[in-house]
């Protein structure tokens, strides 16, 4: 009898102990399985908090392009690297806080996408009234340039029409007793040769003073040139050339009379020789005389 109660003593034991066992066992099961499933929340959190920080990386590099403000976005990326950090330290009460910060970031970013729309469609009216005040620039200076060559065009059309012209040129031979002969003298007791001409009125004409250069070419083609009589060169069309005598005048766009005297200093050759009078690079008049 006492045995048999022992042996049932120990029964109910061995039911007890294997009882709580299974309890503990199932009770661990459930804790690690809930454990397990906090860790794969974590988890998942931590990689859509770490999505969420690339997404915000690549808008503020899209915004700072367009020019758009990123001070702000700049701070928040700060606060998740910082979540980040300490993420994994915080206790699991905190998936439910973490998960709503991160679905207000997930919404911030979707008000940044609308934000780059804005700046893109910014840029983009931007660049179409840059490239429509190019063409207005363009065909600005290509107007400006138009008028310019117009006017400078007008300008030598001006200089050309202001231009001196001469009338009556006449060549007198003056010898050494006051006589004078016109056109055609002999060379014996000849002194001075005299040119005459009247300058005609030109309303176009600048008023100042201007050099009028005498060229008398020899029979043999030579200038007439001596140094002690004033002679020397001048620029005509790019070249130099000899000028027997050189003398300034008054030009006031009114008709007015000049003579110009070219002093001998040599025996002049028999024959005819050509007068040419030039200013400011262009030829005035022209004439001739003979030497018998």
């Amino acid at each position: 009898m006492k045995d048999r109660k022992l042996i049932y003593i120990l029964c109910c034991s061995i039911i007890f102990f294997l009882g709580i066992s299974i309890y503990f066992i199932y009770n661990n099961y459930k804790n690690e399985e809930i454990r397990i499933k906090q860790q794969n929340e974590l988890d998942e959190l931590y990689l859509d908090l770490d999505s969420v920080s690339n997404v915000l990386n690549d808008k503020i590099l899209t915004i700072s392009q367009l020019g758009g403000d990123i001070d702000s976005l700049l701070i928040l990326k700060e606060n998740i690297e910082l979540e980040k950090r300490e993420f994994r330290s915080r206790a699991y009460a905190q998936i439910n806080r973490l998960q709503g910060k991160v679905e207000g970031y997930r919404e911030l970013l979707i008000a940044q996408d609308e934000e780059i729309e804005k700046l893109k469609k910014l840029n983009e009216q931007l660049f179409e009234e840059n490239k429509e005040q190019k063409v207005e620039i363009n065909n600005l200076n290509s107007t400006i340039s138009t008028i310019n060559r117009s006017n400078k065009k007008l300008e030598e059309q001006i200089e050309v029409a202001g231009r001196l012209e001469l009338k009556n040129i006449q060549v007198k031979g003056i010898y050494r007793n006051g006589t004078e002969k016109l056109n055609s003298f002999k060379e014996r007791s000849l002194s001075k040769i005299n040119i005459e001409f009247t300058v005609l009125e030109n309303s176009l004409s600048k008023i100042q003073v201007i050099g009028i250069y005498l060229r008398i070419i020899k029979p043999s083609g030579q200038v007439l040139y001596d140094i002690s009589r004033g002679s020397g060169s001048f620029t005509y069309e790019k070249r130099e050339m000899f000028y027997s005598i050189k003398d300034d005048i008054l030009i006031d766009k009114s008709e007015m009379k000049y003579n110009l005297e070219y002093t001998k200093s040599e025996d002049l050759d028999k024959g005819t020789y050509e007068v040419f009078l030039y200013t400011n690079d262009y030829e005035i008049g022209r004439s001739e005389f003979i030497i018998k």
